[in-house]
């Protein structure tokens, strides 16, 4: 049973809407030691290897600054890349535009099947913003990349930002996890890049590149697509789509013999018709990060940035007639009121989550992942409220 805690807060206002060469190619290590970092943090608090990330940062001395989550390629093989995590091109490229930039281990496909590893990648998540005052860390935009299978654990960090528990057929499946000591806090993300990432696994071998089975049946007990379509099924992006995922952008070579560029072009066709913002940048490359197109990278991250401040700035300063609003067992109702009105719910993107109309029966809430919301009643704004799981 989830556990629901909605705390309301008055508002005014009108509303307003490697291994086998997969780190890389020659992008994969390199050296960040001009930039400031700390190393090894243990973001589970179990001392494993796995469970650390490094993190660099800007030149420039300020109290904050937005994030950039990386994830290395290893076609899951790997629980100790970060080193590798494309440094000279990704990494070089956060940490000059003023990013922090962080580089996370994550669990091998023989350390644990999945959801292991969006599991760690959601506690890293979860560890930035539990400690963002002793790292720095702007919590209003985390962006996360990733590269080959790193992108596509970045791919679904998007998309399954809004879930935990999560049931595909006769499956279920703990998406967001409880590692660490953070649980309390949001493992959403602001934005995802990915990188020539295999991302729809039980379509793997779409076109003429490298057979990758060998890689992703341990991720579920060696059982095939086939045989476990329901598993798969939780371990891919498409799965999770909806209106409210942030935006994506999707970097592939067209002479990628690793992992098919149509992974890429299937990926971007299913956001698409979810209604997901989506940039895909084809190109005539191979497997690896095309550091040429790390400055279109951060242009895609600076503009979402810029998008989620607008969006959170237009709720300051607007002022209206408030209504009286409480829960009760998971939903939301009106105070003495005996209409039918309409409601919105927003994220604090500004994207919509949940609308239609609201009467006696109250809005079932129970749906929302932990974070905070704004609801609009008769087209005013009335409410934020916290969601707490």
């Amino acid at each position: 049973m989830r556990r629901l805690l909605v705390v309301l807060l008055s508002l005014y206002g009108v509303c307003s809407y490697a291994q086998w060469n997969f780190g890389g190619f020659g992008n994969g290590g390199g050296d960040l030691s001009s930039y400031t970092s700390k190393k090894d943090v243990d973001y589970v608090g179990d001392r494993q290897v796995y469970h650390s990330m490094d993190i660099y940062y800007p030149k420039e001395a300020k109290d904050s600054y937005p994030v950039i989550i990386h994830i290395y390629g290893s076609a899951w093989s790997s629980n100790n890349s970060k080193g590798s995590a494309d440094l000279t091109s990704v990494g070089k490229a956060a940490v000059d535009a003023g990013y922090i930039f962080v580089a996370p281990n994550h669990r091998s496909n023989s350390d644990a099947q999945w959801p292991g590893q969006i599991n760690d990648i959601k506690a890293v998540v979860r560890y930035l913003r539990g400690n963002s005052k002793s790292l720095k860390v702007d919590t209003s935009f985390i962006a996360i990349s990733g590269f080959s299978s790193g992108g596509h654990l970045a791919t679904m960090m998007g998309t399954s930002r809004n879930v935990r528990e999560y049931t595909v057929g006769s499956t279920t499946m703990d998406i967001e996890g409880n590692l660490g000591d953070f649980t309390a806090f949001s493992s959403s993300v602001d934005a995802v890049c990915d990188w020539s990432g295999p991302v729809i696994l039980d379509k793997v071998n779409c076109g003429n590149a490298m057979d990758l089975n060998s890689f992703i049946t341990p991720l579920f007990g060696n059982c095939s697509a086939s045989q476990c379509p329901d598993k798969y099924a939780l371990a891919t992006a498409v799965t999770f789509i909806d209106p409210t995922d942030p935006p994506y952008m999707i970097v592939h070579g067209s002479t990628d013999n690793i992992v098919a560029q149509c992974q890429s072009e299937m990926l971007y066709e299913e956001l698409k018709k979810g209604g997901v913002e989506c940039e895909y940048i084809p190109t005539n490359g191979s497997h690896g990060v095309n550091a040429e197109k790390c400055p279109n990278m951060i242009e895609f991250f600076n503009t979402a940035r810029e998008k989620k401040a607008e969006a959170a700035t237009s709720f300051e300063s607007i002022k209206s007639e408030k209504l009286s609003l409480y829960l009760n067992d998971n939903k939301l109702f009106i105070s003495d009121c005996d209409e039918t009105i309409s409601y919105m719910i927003m994220d604090v993107t500004g994207k919509v989550v949940s609308r239609g109309m609201i009467d006696e029966k109250g809005i079932d809430v129970a749906f929302l992942s932990a974070g905070m919301y704004l609801i609009c009643l008769n087209n005013v704004l009335n409410y934020k409220f916290l969601v707490d799981k």
